[in-house]
């Protein structure tokens, strides 16, 4: 079944932690508040600094912030930034991909439709929206 990678759910747990807090938070910080990987998360942090998502502060004060506002920041963003060799679904949706059945597919039509639908909606899904849904610690509350 489709599934998101880690690396995208750290991202998206790193980027709506982001969002709550003002000013720079480190890595270890967001690692220690989830149970994260600290290797993994900074390799996806480093990602989305040299995406363009975040700002990245050396140092002993160092950090991560949001460079732009989560209105913003669409997942499809986030999947790209993280994920570079994101291709999508199915390999057909490739321009420069052809699977094996290529010519004789049935299906290669209602998966192109799943694609676009997909892309739409990262398109238009943001790190804002993930603000809106309470966390599952407030929902065990």
């Amino acid at each position: 079944m489709l599934r998101i990678s880690k690396r995208v759910e750290y991202a998206l747990l790193a980027l709506r932690h982001l969002a709550q807090q003002p000013g720079v938070v480190s890595a270890r910080e967001i690692a220690q508040a989830y149970n994260l990987s600290a290797e993994l998360l900074g390799k996806v942090l480093q990602s989305l600094a040299r995406a363009g998502l975040l700002y990245a502060q050396h140092g002993v004060q160092g950090g991560y912030a949001l460079l732009q506002h989560p209105k913003m920041i669409t997942l499809r963003a986030v999947v790209e930034a993280v994920e570079p060799g994101w291709r999508g679904l199915v390999d057909c949706s490739a321009p420069d991909e052809l699977c094996y059945v290529y010519e004789r597919c049935t299906i290669r039509q209602p998966l192109a439709l799943l694609e676009r639908r997909l892309q739409e909606l990262l398109d238009s899904m943001t790190i804002a929206e993930l603000l809106e849904v309470p966390s599952s610690e407030a929902m065990q509350q």
